[in-house]
């Protein structure tokens, strides 16, 4: 699993040096009015700071080629820093050093604990000014829960970041496995409700419901099938422990959306703010311990990868859990099988206060520099990146929700959806075809949810705590140890 070291270290040795008038000392300078021509004076190389595979950094060099359009003089180097906790853990290394970047793209529980080293930036400022600021259409425009966000931090909404990629959590499966399957003539597709058969050319072409969905209780019935399947019988015994009917992707998200499901509570904005460790976090966490018990269920540690994803791509899981931004991922390269995307499972005859699907991505932050062109350059490089221009771009091409409504709501967004594209046909007429990207419906499906989406508060050790049960979790998992002392285990590491 990815590389972790003591948050409390780093904080603690960011403390001492910004004490001492290190980097990260605050910045005073005012903003500078380079007047109406700013875009081709403001000369500036920033850096952008980032979590993005490859896929999603060629996107981003096509915002910065538009960017540069506007501001030819303001280089932007971007770089990934590895996974979202790498990507933390390298900045606060370097706040007290001054090396830390012109903006990157944070959590709001990173975002508390950068504020304690008083490296942050806030943004009213910027946001308010007459030349370099945003209007109030503009303003609005944001998805108003994305925007909010950023404005958590304390008593007075100062906003401290502004929206840039957003996704919640979806259910992948093997279509063409559930199309095969049958229990008393009925495929396994049909039984539970996903989607309707109809042969085409001597092969068999399912036609997904659009309120499809399934239950814990029809997961767990399908894991079961899968490991008492003639196919699974056919795997060497050494090997089974390998496969399962299921996996989840992020142990971290797993643990607090079940917390919920079962009607506990993971933390409080409040003072004492662990407070996951109650009755219903531990039955949630023993319910799920019970089915990885059994063979049928399991996580990306199970599997020896970082994503659950690799799992599943190869046939090793039928259904998998993982990030709606992570379409791609789940879909083989080699076309070896179809795959069907249904929203995050709840479990049956559950109250309304009970379903929860996580909202989740990241927004831009933008740190204080001693060069103020450089912090208005990495501002205005954020305006762009957060404007519906780059919106659009981001929206369409990767697998992450519009954080603007002029673009949810514009035709070129709704022609991305349904996969709507005008051509010729063989006589020279002009047609219209529907053929959405397995990207564009993995999105319908997460947006359908959204009346579910919930936020963990954000406050100093926010991000301990999701480090923290992700690490209780594999231990309950897969290192026999029990329930009572893995949180007892979590509280003491976190209260330290």
């Amino acid at each position: 699993m990815k590389k972790f070291f003591s948050l409390f270290a780093t904080l603690t040795f960011v403390f001492v040096l910004v004490g001492c008038g290190g980097g990260g000392k605050p910045s005073t300078n005012p903003i500078e009015d380079f007047g109406d021509d700013y875009k081709n004076i403001i000369t500036a190389d920033i850096t952008f700071w980032h979590a993005m595979g490859q896929k999603n950094q060629a996107v981003i060099d096509e915002i910065i080629t538009e960017f540069n359009k506007e501001y030819p003089n303001i280089h932007v180097e971007h770089a990934n820093q590895g996974g979202y906790t790498d990507l933390r853990d390298k900045i606060l290394t370097t706040l007290a050093s001054g090396n830390s970047p012109t903006i990157a793209q944070t959590y709001p529980d990173h975002v508390a604990a950068y504020m304690q080293g008083r490296a942050v930036r806030e943004l009213n400022s910027y946001v308010n000014h007459e030349r370099y600021g945003m209007t109030k259409e503009d303003l609005s425009d944001f998805i108003e829960a994305y925007y909010k966000e950023g404005t958590t931090y304390d008593t007075k909404g100062t906003l401290y970041s502004l929206p840039f990629n957003k996704s919640t959590e979806v259910v992948f499966y093997n279509k063409t496995w559930f199309m095969k399957e049958k229990i008393e003539g009925e495929s396994l597709y049909e039984k539970y409700n996903l989607g309707t058969i109809e042969m085409v050319d001597g092969k068999p072409v399912g036609t997904d419901l659009l309120s499809a969905r399934l239950t814990w209780e029809d997961i767990v019935e399908i894991s079961e099938y899968y490991i008492n399947s003639e196919e699974y019988s056919k795997i060497d015994v050494a090997k089974r422990g390998e496969y399962a009917g299921f996996a989840a992707d992020s142990e971290a998200n797993l643990f607090i959306t079940l917390t919920q499901q079962f009607g506990g509570v993971y933390t409080s904005l409040k003072a004492p703010h662990y407070v996951f460790d109650n009755p219903e976090s531990k039955a949630a966490i023993g319910w799920f311990a019970e089915k990885v018990e059994r063979g049928i269920f399991g996580t990306a540690t199970k599997f020896g990868a970082d994503y659950s994803s690799d799992a599943f791509t190869a046939q090793k899981v039928k259904v998998t859990l993982g990030s709606s931004a992570g379409a791609n991922y789940n879909y083989p390269q080699d076309g070896s099988f179809e795959v069907g995307v249904i929203p995050y499972p709840q479990f049956k005859d559950a109250p309304a206060e009970r379903q929860q699907v996580i909202q989740q991505g990241t927004n831009v932050t933008l740190f204080k520099r001693t060069n103020s062109t450089e912090e208005l350059a990495g501002w205005l490089f954020m305006r762009f990146l957060t404007g519906p221009k780059a919106a659009m771009i981001w929206a369409t091409k990767t697998g992450y929700f519009p954080i603007r409504l002029s673009v949810r709501d514009s035709d070129e967004y709704n022609d991305f959806l349904t996969g709507r594209r005008v051509v010729l046909d063989g006589e020279g007429n002009l047609v219209e075809l529907f053929e959405p990207t397995f990207i564009a419906q993995t999105m319908k499906v997460g947006w359908e949810q959204r009346n579910l989406f919930y936020t963990s508060p954000a406050f100093p050790g926010s991000s301990d705590a999701r480090d923290e049960v992700e690490r209780l979790i594999q231990a309950v998992l897969y290192n026999n140890v029990s329930i009572e002392d893995a949180y007892a285990n979590a509280l003491r590491e976190l209260n330290k």
